[in-house]
């Protein structure tokens, strides 16, 4: 792998191939997860992959979420267009924290340390599945049914993120980014 240009190549991917990604490489983007950086070897992450028919209920949880929220005039940021990316991609990766509703001195330090962690391994899934010929999204869309997928899937932990699997159906051209030099202050 080259990670470099994995770096450089990946993209948000909101388009896929009705082509199903094998199981084993869903397997080893997970045993790479893993291995990301964790603040105090915590290993926050849990992971729920979902596939077809489990998909599919995800999409219509979200589906009527976003239908409730619009009803009553409220915000439903970017979740058409996460809904049908997830409807598109072959697999969705649900991210859980699992410390964050269970640990009695969870407190705002260690919830920041948790959720960089999580971060590192999503990111991690993200540039190993570029370099595996998949695309990929990194959808926070699920916010607004949180509830909703929790209950479902009688979940107690925290859903962070999911992530979007699947053989890309687009290139899309890279986006604008500002300079390092905008967002870095360097002392001496």
């Amino acid at each position: 792998m080259d990670i470099k240009q994995a770096i450089l190549d990946r993209r948000s991917i909101r388009s896929y191939q009705d082509r199903p990604v094998p199981r084993e490489m869903i397997e080893e983007l997970l045993e790479l997860a893993i291995k990301a950086p964790s603040g105090k070897n915590r290993q926050p992450w849990r992971f729920v992959i979902l596939e077809r028919q489990k998909k599919d209920m995800l999409v219509t949880i979200m589906t009527d979420k976003i239908h409730s929220r619009k009803q009553q005039g409220l915000d439903i940021g970017s979740c058409e267009t996460s809904i049908s990316a997830i409807q598109q991609a072959s697999s969705v990766i649900l991210v859980f924290n699992a410390f964050s509703n269970f640990e009695k001195d969870y407190n705002h330090y260690r919830l920041l340390t948790d959720t960089q962690s999580i971060g590192a391994a999503i990111q991690t899934i993200i540039l190993a599945a570029q370099d595996l010929g998949l695309g990929t999204l990194w959808i926070c869309d699920i916010f607004y049914s949180e509830g909703e997928i929790c209950s479902w899937l009688e979940y107690n932990d925290e859903l962070i993120a999911a992530v979007a699997i699947g053989y890309p159906n687009q290139s899309p051209y890279p986006r604008p980014r500002k300079s390092w030099t905008e967002v870095t202050e360097w002392l001496r």
